[in-house]
């Protein structure tokens, strides 16, 4: 999951440095540049939650250490 995250945030900046290097005025896929970005960072939200929850040792030591 971490590598595709990865994946579409590098085909997100490699697409705004062609709009940038081919000086385009408009944006023609910017719906496509915000899927790409949202996406990606989804995907890596989603791999820590999942990390997080399936980590014991973090809900051990979040219970019983005392603050």
């Amino acid at each position: 999951m971490e590598k595709l995250g990865y994946i579409l945030l590098i085909g997100f900046y490699v697409l705004i440095i062609n709009f940038i290097i081919a000086d385009v005025e408009v944006f023609y896929p910017d719906g496509l540049l915000l899927l790409l970005a949202s996406s990606g960072l989804l995907v890596l939200f989603i791999k820590v939650l999942k990390d997080r929850l399936n980590n014991k040792e973090d809900s051990y030591y979040s219970k019983e250490i005392d603050k």
